[in-house]
């Protein structure tokens, strides 16, 4: 059956997924091409131009497949307002794992072959099989059992947490840290300009030098300043779980009214959760084929995390609506930034920890156990969350 009244919602979302499914196979071709340009001349990293290609064609491949199921909508298809269940069966978790462990293996067999064309033309796939599968898994965990709603919904949820919501959040990270930087500068030029000065005068390194260990070095007296350690680790322990875990959901929030339960709240927060690890963890995975194993293997543990945070909020903001329960929704959100922090907080010293080794600051290497412990503790208890959550919700179903 069809209608001839225009869901304008439907088809404002249609015209935002088309632009940004457009603009993602855009940037995978152009960027494609310079990825084959760089490898038969040899100067430059096409393994990882080539990764980054691949992840945003896979990206704009998936918008294209929401903007097919937000079309039905905008033309008043009677079966695009069907209710969707996830499907989702215990085979599939040693699908996955099989996946995965095969994918890792052969990118590791690559890696170390040092084979630039083989690289190339394997690390695109391998990063998608590595990243896409556990997302599905964590999803198909959390939302077991539970209905999530019409499928347009569905599926609108999906690609605006691919498009719009990522992109909120990195203008609002961005605004956060150049606001940070532009202070601290201002606050160092009053109180310390001999300091200034001083990192002034090493700018025209970071124009002419490639080599990062040289560049850590120099900058080494800087880099270790408590202020400055202090001050980063706040911003990605603090600021960027407060904004992430607000506009994650965003689309939940879109749709809050329209929500039948808090279990379908929870269950479409996941697909937020999920929907904007996608889109980090594939992004930031085309670094190259020198660390390639531990960035796509550590990637699985945050999308895990974005999954379960995010649900955790989107529970709260349907009771907020369904059940009116206000304060419900202000302990789900500041929950989920404390998991959220503690998570970066770890990662943030695991890096520091790093950096130690080439300052000269072997002792900050003291960290890694307590950072490395902190972070799978926290994994094994995300894990035990996003389960035991998924059970509650079909029991109060």
């Amino acid at each position: 059956m069809q209608t001839n009244n225009i869901h304008w919602g439907s088809l404002s979302i249609l015209v935002f997924l088309g632009l940004g499914a457009l603009s993602a196979l855009l940037a995978a071709f152009g960027i494609g091409i310079n990825s084959l340009i760089v490898l038969f001349s040899e100067q430059g990293n096409a393994a990882g131009l080539m990764i980054t290609a691949v992840t945003f064609g896979f990206e704009g491949v998936v918008l294209l497949f929401c903007c097919w199921f937000v079309l039905q909508k905008v033309m008043g298809r009677e079966h695009a307002g069907r209710v969707l269940r996830f499907s989702f069966e215990g085979w599939q978790v040693a699908a996955v794992i099989g996946l995965v462990a095969v994918s890792l293996a052969v990118g590791a067999a690559v890696v170390i072959s040092e084979v630039g064309w083989l690289a190339w033309l394997t690390l695109p796939i391998l990063t998608v099989a590595v990243i896409v599968p556990p997302i599905w898994l964590f999803f198909g965990i959390g939302s077991h059992g539970i209905e999530l709603g019409p499928r347009w919904r569905v599926f609108s949820i999906l690609g605006l947490g691919m498009s719009l919501s990522t992109l909120i959040m990195i203008a609002l990270e961005m605004a956060a840290l150049a606001v940070g930087v532009i202070g601290g500068a201002v606050f160092l030029a009053l109180t310390q300009p001999d300091l200034v000065r001083e990192i002034g005068s090493l700018m025209p390194l970071l124009q002419n030098e490639t080599d990062a260990d040289v560049i850590l070095k120099s900058f080494a007296p800087y880099i270790a300043n408590p202020i400055l350690i202090f001050t980063t680790i706040g911003y990605i322990s603090i600021a960027v779980p407060l904004i992430e875990e607000l506009f994650k959901p965003l689309a939940v929030w879109l749709f809050a009214r329209e929500l039948e339960s808090p279990a379908q709240g929870f269950v479409l927060g996941l697909l937020s959760g999920a929907a904007f690890g996608l889109v980090e963890s594939l992004n930031a995975s085309g670094g190259g084929t020198e660390n390639w194993i531990a960035v796509v293997t550590v990637r699985a543990g945050t999308s895990m995390l974005h999954v379960m945070t995010s649900g955790l909020v989107g529970w709260g903001i349907a009771s907020a609506f369904c059940e009116r329960r206000i304060f419900r929704l202000a302990a789900a959100y500041f929950s989920a930034v404390l998991v959220h922090g503690l998570w970066n907080a770890c990662a943030g010293g695991f890096v520091f920890a790093y950096i130690g080794s080439f300052i000269g600051k072997p002792e900050w290497g003291a960290f890694l156990p307590a950072t490395v412990g902190g972070m799978a503790a926290l994994a094994i208890g995300i894990f035990t969350i996003l389960f035991l959550s998924n059970k509650r919700m079909r029991a109060s179903r």
